[in-house]
């Protein structure tokens, strides 16, 4: 038996977020039954918008797979790219390591696509009304058997279940922990520039979806993101709190680190110049794992919020996703007056999982960002001497997340907007 809300009616959840875990918890309650409400303090223009492209794993599609009658893995791959064959290099173009779907025995690793079309096809996954935008969240207070939130307008809904999806400075968190703002995140050394390009007319290679390569303190990737577009970014060792003012620009900063890479780099380089899209700058930020605790009484953290990474898998985003189905799964199987107990449970089913991602995430960053001569000829070395199958087994572990509806529920899948 489900849980109920206090009218006898379906339990209700609120979700302070309306990212990729956000959006995804609610379709994921919608099709479970469960009543769902998302708050975002975002305009909708700019929570639809997002810089460059993302991985969507093979362990994150399943999950688009079974939800809305599969319709948004559907749209997903008539959008984006399938991920296929893909490696890193080195800074010559010297291949390291090859990836093919045929090491999961699939038909591919999953899907990249940009981030606005992955939010739109998530908000539209969604009836009208769900959706609230220009709603910051400002506090919380728990009532009996419901959760009472306040936002910064002072407008208040009250939920049986409150969810903080709202990312790596989650307000939800912060209050959780008797704080007003969260204490500073953790610098990882490095910022990232993202953005996407036509590749029309350009020499990429065809068996490749997605390419990595190293240098000595930086590294530049591109993977294709659906029809003629291909999303870019690159990483540099940099102290945090940087920007390109002092070098001219995105595009002159970026020559500077990435320039003497092989082809076709500089040819991305050049199509980024004449192309004129929006090229993002930010330094990244993880934090430690929260361990099997993440939230209090009727109030839980997915994501970010929770367990932010850093991107180096491409697995940031698949960890919200898993989040946000089994949270779902386990509110839709639990007992009535058990809300408390299931969100622990929840949390602590996830623990061990998504710190192994954090753990990870950091190792393969501190491998891509070597910068010393000698460290980074070992690595290509090593690299190059590592049999796939060995490198496959390395993060096979990844792909083997399986979501599974609970037993004796039928989805309700829910038309589009």
């Amino acid at each position: 038996m489900g849980l109920s809300g206090t009218e006898g009616g379906s339990v209700k959840v609120i979700i302070i977020g309306g990212g990729i875990g956000g959006l995804t918890l609610a379709r994921a309650c919608l099709d479970l039954g469960l009543a769902v409400e998302v708050y975002e303090k975002r305009s909708l223009e700019t929570m639809l918008s997002g810089p460059g492209g993302i991985f969507i794993q093979r362990n994150a599609m399943r999950v688009y797979e079974v939800l809305q009658g599969g319709n948004i893995r559907d749209r997903c791959y008539a959008t984006g790219g399938a991920i296929q064959e893909g490696g890193f290099f080195s800074r010559q173009g010297e291949i390291l390591y090859a990836s093919s779907p045929r090491a999961i025995q699939e038909p591919d690793l999953g899907l990249c696509l940009l981030r606005p079309d992955l939010q739109r096809i998530l908000y539209e996954a969604l009836p009208p009304g769900i959706v609230q935008t220009d709603c910051a969240f400002d506090s919380f207070e728990p009532e009996g058997e419901t959760v009472r939130v306040t936002f910064q307008t002072g407008q208040t809904t009250v939920g049986n279940v409150l969810v903080g999806a709202d990312g790596l400075y989650s307000g939800v968190r912060a209050r959780l922990q008797g704080v007003e703002r969260l204490p500073a995140p953790l610098y990882s050394g490095m910022c990232c520039w993202r953005g996407y390009f036509d590749a029309t007319g350009l020499a990429l290679d065809d068996r490749y979806s997605w390419a990595e390569l190293w240098g000595q303190g930086d590294r530049f990737g591109y993977f294709h993101v659906g029809g003629s577009r291909w999303s870019f970014y690159g990483f540099t060792n940099a102290l945090p709190g940087g920007d390109d003012t002092a070098e001219g620009g995105p595009i002159p900063t970026l020559r500077s680190r990435f320039g003497n890479y092989a082809a076709p780099v500089p040819a991305i380089l050049e199509a980024l110049a004449q192309q004129d899209q929006p090229i993002y700058r930010d330094d990244v930020y993880d934090r430690e794992p929260l361990g099997s605790v993440w939230g209090q009484g009727r109030v839980t953290l997915i994501g970010d919020a929770a367990h932010p990474v850093q991107p180096n898998l491409g697995q940031g985003g698949c960890m919200a996703i898993e989040d946000a189905f089994e949270l779902a799964k386990y509110l839709a199987t639990a007992a009535p007056g058990s809300v408390a107990a299931t969100l622990r449970a929840f949390e602590a089913s996830r623990s061990d999982r998504v710190t192994k991602v954090f753990q990870s995430s950091r190792q393969v960053g501190q491998l891509g960002q070597a910068s010393h001569p000698v460290a980074c000829f070992l690595r290509n070395w090593l690299y190059k001497l590592l049999p796939t199958w060995l490198a496959d087994w390395q993060f096979k572990w990844l792909a083997d997340y399986r979501p599974v509806w609970p037993a004796g529920f039928e989805p309700v899948p829910q038309t589009e907007k």
